[in-house]
């Protein structure tokens, strides 16, 4: 047993400010920290903890001695680390409360000082260098309960196969037919036509794929020309931007993939970019009886509003199959989304067909439809309220009326029909057949600069819902018109960016200095939080704001958080801590709207905690630590004040 050793709070706050990460904290966080610390000693041959033994709750600091840290494999053990004066002990079980995986034993005699974890928490809410500190143990530490957490909700007896769960390495074709750069053309039609197979690698003598020739290459390049040259060499006709996949990726990525990209062939490489193997969309098809594949064809074949609605159900039953199969809430929301902007896309088609049919004809000039929200960051889930619009040409002068009367008849249309998929009318109106979100460029980007030179609350409110602004269908030009132009805008309007940082400021994070979650006090949500206003919020605008200071055009937010590591503006240890936390509040919102569902229930964003077991809500509140600290970076980024 150790003994506990009285001490001077003076002196103790003097040897902790020599200390990193304590010397960040302020006087007032370190006095209320040694008011509830303990020093303590161990002798030479004591034990700090014991492996298997519950969680102490504690940070162990180390003041004087060493120890070595001893694992028990069997009935042997073995030296695995050696800490010394300045070392950390117990941070991950802090964190975890789970039960020691490893002993500590004092090799000399030992002083510690005793944080306790309430302590420790109160010391990462207040001081982003602390936290930072901790970030790596942090980071892991959640995507250790990430994982444990989903592996503990196993799939359910309704879908026991794992089709979505299958590897790359289990379907792809792994004798892949090959040619050389410079082997001819007509050889290798020759080479495709006695193999039977629909594409060709082209490979470099170190076997790693340059590109490749398919069917469709052949036709189009070849065969429909003019002049057909069958003097060709295969680097010459070959597709040369490859997308490939790894071996041990599922198969969902690679559907995923070949869903965005418009393919039907994906090379499979290792980790030195040396061919493995391919696989097509029939290998897909074949290793499944239905699926996505199936969901998309339906999609495609569809001829009527009515029969479109009908997808949506099987959208819905690939949700739950996913999530049964412990995808990643991201994955989930990526293949969602995905799916959803195919049925926009072809309701659109279908939309425009309508008009001709009322007489109204085609576009009278170029247009693109948009997404804003969640459904622009491709973060949908649930079937969510529509947030959508029209970009389109300036029309000639006299025309505006006319222009302006057919796109947002088109929106109506388009709105009402997407209404009847499911997707709820914007409370707030921001949808395609409202004139202020069905606009010409020009109208758009005054918009814009209004917004800007006019800063208030609504006009915030309408920023952070265009600004996540994707493309969905239609001319693209527009689109990336208005995206340079709105990239460029912010870029230069600093002043814009502090008051947007302000604004999301005002609110914090529902936890308490001592780590306790802040909950509805009464009403139906009482001890709920709702995760997405209360919480997710303030992820998405903290990487809303830094990309537009960086001039990235990216909305999803991981792909924004992508971007910002690349850059260096997050550190890569605060990049996969935040991402690991988004991905776990993710989570939480999907599995508890789908809990409701099953129970009869309206989802919603709100998570109850006594729902929660232990383990749940110790990766719940890391979580909201991750997002303590990215607001507390906004602050200090942009200058803005944290409330």
């Amino acid at each position: 047993m150790p003994s506990t050793v009285k001490y001077d709070k003076q002196n103790l706050k003097t040897l902790l400010k020599a200390i990193i990460p304590f010397n960040h904290l302020s006087d007032g966080v370190l006095s209320e920290i040694i008011s509830e610390t303990q020093i303590a000693r161990y002798p030479r041959g004591g034990y700090i903890f014991r492996q298997g033994e519950p969680s102490k709750k504690t940070l162990f600091l180390i003041l004087e001695g060493r120890v070595e840290a001893v694992a028990a494999a069997g009935k042997d053990e073995a030296v695995t680390a050696v800490r010394s004066k300045g070392d950390f002990l117990g941070v991950t079980v802090l964190l975890s409360d789970e039960p020691y995986p490893i002993s500590i034993l004092a090799t000399e005699e030992l002083t510690c000082l005793l944080i306790k974890q309430h302590s420790f928490h109160k010391a990462v809410v207040s001081s982003d260098e602390f936290a930072a500190y901790f970030t790596r143990d942090l980071a892991s530490r959640l995507k250790e309960l990430y994982k444990t957490i989903t592996s503990d909700h196993g799939p359910s007896r309704l879908l026991e196969t794992s089709t979505f769960r299958q590897r790359v390495k289990d379907v792809a074709v792994k004798n892949v037919i090959t040619c050389l750069p410079m082997d001819n053309i007509c050889d290798v039609a020759r080479k495709m036509n006695k193999a039977g197979t629909s594409s060709v690698v082209v490979c470099g003598f170190n076997n790693k794929p340059a590109g490749i020739i398919t069917e469709k290459d052949m036709v189009s390049k070849i065969l429909c020309s003019d002049n057909p040259n069958l003097g060709q060499k295969a680097h010459q006709v070959m597709t040369s931007n490859l997308i490939t996949i790894r071996p041990d990726d599922f198969t969902y990525t690679a559907l995923l993939l070949m869903m965005k990209n418009k393919i039907k062939h994906i090379v499979v490489t290792d980790d030195h970019e040396v061919l493995r193997g391919i696989l097509t969309v029939k290998d897909l098809i074949k290793s499944r009886k239905t699926g996505t594949l199936t969901i998309v064809k339906q999609i495609e074949y569809q001829d009527s509003f009515e029969e479109l609605a009908g997808t949506i159900k099987d959208i819905d039953q690939l949700k739950q199959a996913l999530i049964n199969e412990r995808a990643y809430a991201s994955e989930i929301c990526s293949l969602t989304s995905e799916l959803y902007d195919r049925i926009t896309r072809k309701l659109i088609f279908l939309a425009e067909k309508e008009m001709i049919a009322k007489g109204l004809g085609r576009p009278p000039v170029r247009y693109c439809f948009i997404n804003m929200g969640s459904a622009g960051r491709k973060e949908q889930f649930l079937r969510t309220d529509q947030d959508n619009g029209i970009i389109y040409a300036d029309p000639r002068a006299g025309e505006e009326e006319k222009v302006s009367s057919y796109f947002l008849e088109l929106g109506r249309i388009i709105v009402n029909e997407l209404e009847n998929c499911g997707f709820q009318r914007c409370r707030g109106e921001v949808m395609a057949d409202n004139p202020a979100w069905c606009r010409p460029l020009s109208a758009w980007k005054e918009e814009l600069v209004q917004w800007v030179n006019r800063l208030d609350p609504d006009h915030v409110r309408s920023m952070t819902i265009f600004l996540d602004f994707r493309y969905i269908t239609g001319d693209e030009y527009l689109y990336n018109g208005l995206k340079e132009y709105t990239t460029r805008l912010f870029c230069e309007e600093k002043h814009a960016l502090l008051f947007m940082a302000e604004d999301d400021l005002r609110h914090r994070v529902p936890l308490t200095m001592f780590g306790r979650f802040i909950t509805e006090k009464k009403g139906k949500q009482k001890r709920q939080i709702d995760l997405k206003k209360a919480v997710m919020v303030h992820m998405i605008d903290g990487l809303r704001l830094f990309s537009l200071r960086e001039g990235i055009k990216e909305t999803n937010s991981f792909e924004r958080l992508s971007h910002l590591k690349e850059r260096g503006v997050f550190n890569p240890d605060d990049a996969e801590y935040f991402e690991a936390a988004y991905e776990s509040l993710m989570m939480f919102r999907i599995r508890s709207a789908l809990d409701k569902i099953k129970r009869g229930q309206e989802p919603d964003n709100y998570i109850n905690l006594d729902q929660l077991s232990k383990k749940e809500k110790n990766l719940l509140k890391e979580a909201l630590l991750m997002v303590n600290r990215l607001q507390s970076l906004t602050a200090h980024t942009f200058h803005a004040y944290k409330a």
